[in-house]
């Protein structure tokens, strides 16, 4: 009973009952973190942003460096260490520099005399290799968190199960020489169980930067004016980038079901991508472009404008392993339309703090519909939504360090043991 409900405790995102002291485990050393990744800043994507916000939300008494390859023409700007092992640039991807740290003799050697506790990876391929191999040297306990289902994205390149499987089980081998794996849900984490990962793994959500503003209504009123919206106009919103996986197709489908049913709204569409020419025609195909607006990219600021006017954030991807999108529209009371079953809608309550439709435009359709006709109960899930599914990454990074804790303390009772027995 003990161990079942200390994995309770361990999983759930509500047990971020969260301190800023460091526990009396750490003392008054702080805790040295290395955080690695294969592609970094510049690029940006859901993964490099889950890895900048952790450093940036640390509690004080993490000392964390960061891991990447060199990138050609930046300058690192944030307020961590960061060390940076040989790249080259990836010529058809415009903001990807990839690398390989087991070739960087001078960076192996630089982690090889760092004072460290443990190292955290983010990717599974050639910095999780290379430090896999220090740490062992280093007698220190490795990470891993689970971001991508790369069986879909190996699926897309080599289209035949015989050919992409075998790359599928090697990093599901890969994975089980970490010491401990976290994923973002339970969803995820059976996603990598299905790679073949048989050892422990512990739920730790992702967070959002974003707060609610203490005047959320000037930013509505900034929205009407910026996009020329009615104040009495349902409004709503598809936030990420825009690239055919997330689909936004299949939104615009179910929107135009609705439009054909006699109802009006407007559908802000913000991010950019290369599916945003595609769009664009769809748009215009579908003759929605009187009821569509692409905001383009949305920094800080274009986040809250939309999603603090947006009634209902329509979000139908099946890939996402966890949709940041979910916990930002949270923070402004915005609940989600998502697909049942998806990664998306995990720990999710249909009509509670969501609202979950079959993976059928007509459904998703059905579901705008009642929308459209239930404000008062649209606001009811939003404030829900808000109270139940926001996380910020001061919650997250405070999770995550003491997962730290308690792994470092396991690797070390562990091997303890192991030198014991063979004394």
């Amino acid at each position: 009973m003990e161990e079942k409900r200390e994995q309770t405790e361990r999983t759930s995102p509500c047990a971020a009952v969260l301190e800023t002291a460091a526990p009396a485990e750490a003392g008054a050393k702080k805790l040295r973190v290395l955080v690695a990744m294969d592609v970094y800043l510049p690029n940006v994507d859901g993964v490099v942003n889950v890895m900048r916000n952790h450093l940036l939300h640390f509690p004080d008494w993490v000392e964390a460096t960061a891991v990447g390859p060199k990138a050609k023409y930046y300058t690192d700007t944030d307020p961590y260490p960061i060390i940076r092992y040989k790249g080259f640039h990836v010529p058809f991807l415009k903001t990807v520099d990839f690398g390989f740290p087991s070739r960087d003799k001078a960076f192996l050697q630089r982690v090889r005399e760092m004072d460290l506790d443990i190292i955290h990876v983010h990717t599974p391929f050639g910095v999780c290799k290379a430090l896999t191999k220090l740490a062992r040297e280093k007698g220190i306990p490795i990470v891993a968190t689970f971001h991508t289902n790369y069986r879909m994205v190996f699926k897309h390149i080599f289209w035949l199960p015989f050919i992409y499987e075998p790359y599928i089980r090697t990093l599901g081998r890969r994975y089980g020489r970490m010491d401990e794996m976290f994923a973002a849900t339970g969803a995820t984490e059976a996603q990598l169980r299905s790679f073949g990962y048989k050892g422990s793994c512990s739920i730790v959500p992702f967070g959002t930067s974003l707060k609610e503003p203490e005047d959320r209504m000037q930013y509505v009123r900034r929205a009407n004016e910026l996009y020329g919206l009615r104040e009495d106009e349902t409004v709503f919103c598809f936030v990420g980038r825009l690239v055919k996986s997330k689909r936004v197709q299949f939104t615009l489908k179910a929107l135009r079901i609705v439009r054909d049913r006699g109802y009006s709204f407007k559908f802000l569409v913000g991010g950019i991508g290369n599916y945003e020419r595609a769009l664009r025609r769809k748009i215009k195909k579908l003759g929605l472009s009187d009821c569509v607006v692409m905001t383009g990219f949305l920094e800080s600021e274009g986040l809250k404008t939309v999603y603090s006017r947006a009634d209902l954030q329509l979000f139908p991807s099946i890939l996402d392993n966890f949709a940041l999108v979910k916990v930002e529209a949270a923070t402004f009371c915005t609940p989600g339309l998502y697909l049942r079953g998806s990664n998306t809608a995990y720990g999710t309550t249909d009509m509670r703090n969501a609202i979950l439709a079959e993976n059928r435009v007509e459904d998703f359709a059905d579901k705008i519909e009642w929308a459209l006709t239930h404000p008062r109960e649209l606001a009811e899930i939003g404030q829900h939504a808000h109270d139940e599914l926001y996380f910020s990454w001061e919650d997250a990074a405070a999770m995550q360090a003491k997962e730290y804790l308690r792994v470092i303390r396991e690797y070390r009772q562990k091997h303890a043991a192991d030198g014991a027995e063979k004394g």
